[in-house]
C-alpha cells in the first residue's frame, strides 16, 4: 500500500488508494506546470474527486495571486480557495517556500500544522514582544514587509534565551497580528446600523431620523437614509441600498477595505418583531460571524457618536430625540424626506472626506465579498420579513 508522511513525519498508508491513473496525474501536472513527485502522485491518488477539484482551483488561484499582484484582493482569493483570509496567507507562504501539493492544505484535515505545538509560556513570551514590535513598525511604515518583522523578532534581545519556532510558524503569527492591527482601521470589518435624530425638521415638526451603515473601524458613513424608528427595517434596507451604490461607484476604491467581514450589529428601532425573521434567515445561512440586534435603552446614536461625535459634517445630531423624546423647535424650516436626504448628502460627504484626509491606513482596493453579500441581504430585509 502506498504511504505518505503523517503530521509527525512517520509514513502513513493511504486509505482507499489505487494505482495512479495517468489521466488524473496529467491534470495535476498540467496545473503544476511540472512533473509531479512520487509523494505528490500518492497524495493525488488518495484524494476524493471534490478534493482534487479544490486542489486544482487553489493551484490556479495561488499562481494567479503571485503572478498578477493586485488583480485580486486577499478576500476574493480566499473565497475562491474556500479558506479564511488568515489561512490564505499561510497557503501562499507555504507555496512560495515549497511549491508542492502538500502546501495547498487540501489533503490533511488540519492543514498547515506540523510538528509539536508550542506551549503557552512560549507563545506568551513571543506575543509580548510581537505585538509592540508590529505596532511600532507599522506606525513607522504601513507597508513594512512581513519578513522584516520576522527578522526583528529573531534578533530581539527579549527572546535571546528562547528556542524560537520555525520561521514559517513565526511568519504565520506575524501575519495574523498584522491583519488584526491593519483591520482595526480598515473599512468593512465591523459595520453597524444606527439611527439618530438630526437637526432637520419634518413637516410635522418632529426631527428627521437618519439611518446609516456606519463603519466603526474606519469611521466612514457607508450609506444612509431617513425614516422612522417604528419602521427601522425599511429605513436600514434603504441605507444598505445606498451603501451598495456608493461602494460600487467610482469612489468605492478610495477606501482602505478590510479583507474580512467580522460582525454587524443593528440598533433596532421600535419594530423588534419585524426583525426576527431577518435574524433567523441569517442564522440559517450566515454571512457575518456575528449579526446581532441591539435593543438596550439609550441605544440610538451609539455608533454615530463613536465615529462623528456630536455632529455629522456641520449637522448636529440629537440622540435623545430619536425616539421622539424632548421638544423640537417650531421656528426652524421643515424638510421633506427628499430635501432632508439632499441636505444630509452634503454633510455625509464632509464627514467622509475629513476622515479620509486624516487617515494613512492602507487596505484592499475592493471590499470583502462577504460585506457586499451582507449589504444585499440587509437591503432585501423587507422582502424577507414579508415572506416570513
Amino acid at each position: 500500500m502506498p504511504k505518505v508522511p503523517s503530521e509527525h513525519g512517520e509514513p502513513t498508508p493511504i486509505l482507499f488508494a489505487q494505482s495512479s491513473r495517468e489521466d488524473l496525474v496529467a491534470a495535476l501536472e498540467a496545473a503544476l506546470e511540472r512533473s509531479a513527485s512520487e509523494e505528490e502522485r500518492h497524495l493525488w491518488a488518495s484524494m476524493l474527486p471534490d478534493r482534487r477539484e479544490l486542489t486544482l482551483k487553489r493551484i490556479a488561484t495561488v499562481k494567479d495571486w503571485i503572478l498578477r499582484p493586485g488583480e485580486m484582493t486577499a478576500a476574493e482569493a480566499a473565497e475562491l480557495a474556500k479558506v479564511k483570509v488568515s489561512r490564505w496567507y499561510e497557503i501562499v507562504g507555504a507555496w512560495k517556500a515549497k511549491g508542492t501539493l502538500a502546501a495547498l492544505g487540501t489533503f490533511a484535515n488540519q492543514p498547515g500544522r506540523r510538528g509539536p505545538r508550542l506551549d503557552g509560556a512560549t507563545i506568551n513570551r513571543i506575543q509580548a514582544v510581537l505585538v509592540p514590535v508590529i505596532a511600532e513598525r507599522l506606525a513607522a511604515d504601513a507597508g513594512t514587509k512581513i519578513g522584516t518583522i520576522v527578522t526583528a523578532l529573531q534578533k530581539h534581545p527579549d527572546l535571546d534565551d528562547l528556542d524560537l519556532p520555525h520561521v514559517n510558524t513565526l511568519r504565520a503569527m506575524v501575519e495574523r497580528e498584522v491583519l488584526r492591527v491593519r483591520g482595526e482601521q480598515q473599512a468593512g470589518l465591523r459595520p453597524g446600523l444606527d439611527a439618530v435624530a438630526c437637526d432637520l425638521l419634518r413637516p410635522d415638526g418632529t426631527n428627521h431620523v437618519m439611518f446609516a451603515v456606519i463603519d466603526r473601524t474606519a469611521r466612514y458613513i457607508l450609506g444612509f437614509s431617513v425614516g422612522r424608528v417604528e419602521d427601522s427595517l425599511s429605513a436600514y434596507a434603504r441605507a444598505a441600498h445606498d451603501a451598495l451604490r456608493r461602494i460600487e461607484g467610482p469612489d468605492g476604491g478610495e477606501l482602505p477595505w478590510a479583507d474580512e467581514l467580522k460582525r454587524v450589529d443593528v440598533i433596532v428601532g421600535d419594530d423588534v418583531d419585524a426583525w426576527k425573521t431577518v435574524f433567523q434567515a441569517h442564522a440559517r445561512h450566515p454571512i457575518a460571524e456575528v449579526f446581532d440586534p441591539v435593543i438596550s435603552e439609550k441605544r440610538y446614536g451609539r455608533y454615530f457618536k463613536l465615529v462623528a461625535g456630536s455632529s455629522v459634517g456641520k449637522l448636529r445630531i440629537i440622540p435623545m430625540r430619536t425616539a421622539g423624546d424632548g421638544e423640537a423647535p417650531t421656528t426652524s424650516r421643515s424638510y421633506s424626506d427628499a430635501e432632508a436626504i439632499e441636505a444630509l448628502e452634503i454633510d455625509v460627504a464632509r464627514h467622509n472626506s475629513a476622515v479620509r484626509a486624516a487617515s494613512s491606513t492602507t487596505g484592499a482596493s475592493r471590499p470583502a465579498p462577504a460585506l457586499l453579500r451582507m449589504l444585499r441581504f440587509i437591503a432585501s430585509a423587507p422582502e424577507l420579513q414579508a415572506a416570513g
